[in-house]
């Protein structure tokens, strides 16, 4: 766009639809948990990869050590994971009309 930007008019109705927007509190639930889910979801991935590498490297080296530590990053990933696995799972139910079938 080469223009000046936005006419007077214009900027009023964007105004309106950014303050429209900001007063809706059940659009801000939603993306504030959409972020929070995003972020839940990294970490699992990233708490999962972790313990791959440490049961490959306690498998190898039959270290305590890593046993445990192994133990408690497999551990916090699955704790972390069920609940997103649930919610992906209820909204896979949700989108096949509540019939039961995935």
């Amino acid at each position: 766009m080469d223009g000046a930007g936005l006419s007077d008019s214009e900027q009023r109705a964007l105004s309106a639809i950014e303050a429209e927007l900001k007063a809706d509190r059940s659009l801000d639930r939603i993306l504030r948990s959409t972020s929070h889910r995003r972020q839940r979801t990294v970490a699992a991935w990233l708490l999962g990869v972790a313990a791959a590498v440490l049961f490959v490297a306690a498998s190898v080296t039959v270290s305590r050590i890593l046993i445990w530590v192994f133990a408690a990053v497999w551990t916090s990933a699955v704790i972390l994971a069920l609940p997103l696995a649930g919610q992906w799972l209820g909204r896979r139910r949700q989108r096949a009309g509540g019939t039961g079938r995935l």
